[in-house]
């Protein structure tokens, strides 16, 4: 199994307990859009590099899935 965890030792957000509620400004919202996406881009990027076949065979069931999505219609 492939653990994407961080050394982080916050709780999950589906447990409910670190939730924010979205009643921020959109400045705000948006730094906080930023900061995950850029966390999620280091773990992606950690995942590629130590595991770049994991990656090749992701991005090629994806393409797969997609492609007969699109042909379905």
């Amino acid at each position: 199994m492939i653990s994407f965890a961080t050394n982080q030792t916050d709780p999950s957000p589906s447990t409910g307990e670190n939730v924010t509620p979205l009643g921020g400004s959109a400045g705000e919202i948006a730094a906080e859009a930023r900061q995950r996406l850029a966390e999620a881009e280091a773990i992606l990027k950690t995942v590629v590099t130590n595991r770049p076949v994991l990656a090749v065979g992701a991005a090629l069931a994806a393409g797969v899935i997609l492609g007969w999505l699109i042909k379905r219609r």
